[in-house]
């Protein structure tokens, strides 16, 4: 569990360790035309926390479909199955 946390909090320090080297040395946003701000880090940083909340929620779902698909492959095995009694 301390190796997952670390591994969360330590991508945040990354991230805004980069925005401030992005920051600090002047480099273009080109979406904007201007260089980037305190709030384009934030903004992209908001994103990347929302998007993997939006991940950790979709695991049940996965779990699900992971389980239909092994149901699946036992139906076809018995549709598959050759007859002992031609």
């Amino acid at each position: 569990m301390a190796l997952f946390f670390a591994s969360i909090f330590g991508t945040y320090a990354y991230s805004f360790y980069m925005g401030s080297v992005w920051i600090y040395k002047d480099f273009w946003n080109h979406t904007y035309g201007r260089t980037y701000s305190a709030g384009d880090v934030l903004s992209c940083f908001f994103g990347v926390v929302f998007g993997m909340l939006s991940v950790g929620m979709a695991a049940p779902n996965i779990k699900a479909v992971t389980e239909g698909r092994v149901a699946g492959k036992l139906a076809f095995d018995i549709i598959d199955r050759k007859p002992a009694i031609d």
